[in-house]
């Protein structure tokens, strides 16, 4: 029902944050991984909304390895050659990772792969890919109403080495931070996805840059036809856990200006939260 609820919301663009199946595929085997795809692909409301509705999507860990993998994840070879095989995308501008950007009316969406490059207790995005985000914020900020920054990786946690979220990777957050504050960027937000909950924040719980100049708003986009749980916060808004939800991102454009508003929805119809910016 929930996917059935998406597709009839008519929207411009269906961005998967990772977990599209939960295979836990953790060898070297592209036949696996494409039959992990033909289940879905064949599942039939999943089905009508990939054909009805652009489709972006990048893994995270149950459908890149096994549960919390990273860089070391045998599986790593094939989830990427079954990946080119099946997934339509944009330019994969790595051999090793698949983060891409693409501008759709004014809105450039930044898609982040944290799991082919990470190492634990070392790095999240690695440092192709840091810099390659960072070139992209820079380019793309000034010449965009809006830079969504889709992380399948959860961006709000107290720092926690045994974290699988970007709590775990504190010092790189941090790094990150400081660049947007260092350099004005703010026109950014984060969509991320894994935690099974409906979750946003104005950025008050969200900013790493010690110095205040970082408060990027957070969109949680929710377990879909998963189990709910929490991980991670605070959150500005509050947390709603729970099966049946999605995560939604309207942009309203009027006399010149920009507005945002994130929601949190139920298969039903109903609106869990919202919460309205300008970038």
């Amino acid at each position: 029902q929930v996917y059935d609820a998406i597709r009839s919301m008519d929207p411009d663009l269906y961005v998967i944050t990772g977990d599209m199946h939960y295979s836990n595929i953790a060898r070297d085997d592209v036949d696996a991984f494409d039959r992990a795809y033909d289940t879905v692909l064949t599942a039939a409301a999943q089905a009508a909304l990939y054909r009805s509705t652009p489709v972006a999507y990048v893994w995270d860990d149950h459908d890149f390895s096994g549960n919390d993998g990273d860089a070391s994840s045998p599986s790593r070879p094939a989830a990427r050659a079954s990946y080119e095989r099946n997934v339509p995308s944009h330019e994969l501008v790595s051999s090793t990772t698949i983060n891409q950007a693409f501008s759709i009316d004014g809105i450039r969406l930044v898609l982040l792969d944290t799991r082919s490059a990470r190492e634990p207790g070392n790095t999240l995005l690695g440092d192709e890919q840091l810099a390659w985000l960072q070139a992209e914020l820079l380019e793309s900020s000034p010449t965009h109403d809006l830079v969504i920054i889709v992380s399948p990786t959860p961006w709000i946690g107290a720092a926690s080495d045994s974290s699988d979220a970007w709590a775990g990777f504190a010092d790189e957050r941090t790094q990150l931070s400081r660049f947007v504050a260092d350099h004005g960027l703010e026109n950014l937000m984060i969509a991320s996805g894994d935690a099974h909950l409906v979750a946003i924040d104005d950025g008050s719980n969200a900013d790493y840059s010690d110095d205040g100049r970082a408060a990027i708003p957070v969109l949680q986009a929710a377990a879909l036809d998963r189990p709910g749980s929490v991980k991670g916060g605070p959150y500005s808004a509050g947390t709603f856990p729970g099966a049946g939800q999605f995560g939604l991102i309207r942009v309203r454009r009027e006399s010149g200006a920009t507005t945002v508003t994130l929601e949190g929805r139920r298969y039903d119809g109903q609106e869990l939260v919202s919460w309205e910016f300008t970038p």
